[in-house]
């Protein structure tokens, strides 16, 4: 009698493991659909090649812009051509530093001209060694 009620526990469990392992695989393929619909909005959100590469233009254009501002040279490769500067009346190649100058832009100069410890210089000191 106790092994049929060990045999009769033992059915029970194996039929509470098979239930459970049932309600897995539909959870399983609830969720299998589910992100196949959000993989196909995905790729109906990204933007075409042709969109990312005009946002990266600008992005990279807005950067060069916003380091012309501040007197930063990224365009320019020798000390005679082209402008370092920009709108804001920051350094040009060939022109003499002055007040109105701010430190960031005196130290991007300064740093295109090669000289060293800029980094620590107060504007007044910048201006005495730039020839402002």
């Amino acid at each position: 009698m106790a092994n049929k009620k060990l045999k009769s526990a033992a059915g029970v469990a194996e039929d509470q493991l098979k239930a459970g392992v049932k309600k897995l695989q539909e959870q399983l393929s609830t969720v299998e659909q589910v992100a196949g619909k959000l993989a196909t909005k995905a790729k109906e959100r990204l933007p075409a090649a042709a969109e990312v590469t005009a946002l990266a233009k600008d992005a990279v254009a807005k950067r060069t812009t916003r380091g012309r501002r501040s007197g930063a040279s990224r365009t320019s490769t020798s000390s005679t051509g082209g402008s370092a500067g920009g709108a804001t009346g920051g350094s040009t190649a060939g022109s003499r530093p002055d007040d109105s100058w701010t430190v960031a832009d005196l130290r991007a100069e300064a740093k295109r001209r090669g000289l060293s410890g800029y980094s620590r210089k107060s504007k007044a000191e910048l201006l005495d060694d730039l020839g402002g």
